[in-house]
């Protein structure tokens, strides 16, 4: 305890709007049903009208320090989510999984950014497209990475480490490292200079742009 508050002391955290932020985590960490069961190894920051919901089969994972804001949407069905330590995720976001979807650490997300890992199936054109079932594919997003207003990146799209994606870009192939993206759909516009000594665990490096993707999940 004491290392804590030296913590939160040596942070300028110890003033009421920190205190506000600490009260919501506790209200939500046990008093709501999803609380007792997302797991995390320290401290979260909670905006206002979250939406957190696990299913029976799915699992939720939080590293310390990571920022959801006001009215964000984390929705795993089954399978697994997972947030990086100090990732920033802005108002209004949405996650939601089937199967995995992974943001690394230290990334910033702006308002409104969606992250989704399954797609539904609609091939038979005399079958209602509610009835098809779906088809999933991981979603792995890098550290370090910048996500602009609006980007959606989905199923089957992994992102690389210190990548940025642009304003309302939709993201349907993976984003090699250090690459700037952009556009409906998302392609490269620039390469930023790879970093010297900046690493991170876990990286996420796809190969080039346009290289094949593996092959989809079964609808279910």
């Amino acid at each position: 305890m004491l290392r804590l508050l030296s913590f939160l002391a040596r942070n300028r955290m110890l003033t009421p709007k920190y205190g506000r932020l600490a009260v919501r985590y506790a209200w939500r960490r046990l008093l709501t049903p999803a609380g007792w069961r997302w797991e995390t190894d320290g401290l979260l920051f909670f905006g206002k009208r979250l939406e957190i919901q696990i299913g029976r089969k799915g699992t939720i994972r939080f590293g310390r320090f990571v920022w959801l804001g006001d009215g964000t949407k984390i929705r795993c069905h089954e399978g697994e989510v997972v947030i990086g330590q100090n990732t920033v995720i802005g108002q209004e976001c949405t996650v939601s999984a089937y199967q995995h979807v992974r943001i690394g650490e230290q990334c910033v997300i702006a308002d409104r950014a969606m992250f989704i890992d399954f797609d539904h199936g609609a091939v038979e054109v005399e079958r209602p497209i509610r009835v098809q079932g779906i088809y999933k594919r991981d979603v792995d997003v890098g550290s370090n990475v910048w996500i602009g207003y609006g980007a959606c990146i989905l199923r089957g799209v992994r992102v690389g480490d210190n990548a940025v994606i642009g304003t309302n870009s939709v993201v349907t192939r993976d984003v090699p490292a250090n690459a700037v993206v952009g556009g409906v759909p998302a392609r490269i516009i620039r390469m930023r200079d790879a970093p010297k000594s900046l690493r991170w665990p876990d990286p996420v490096e796809p190969g080039p742009e346009g290289a094949p993707a593996p092959p989809e999940s079964d609808a279910e």
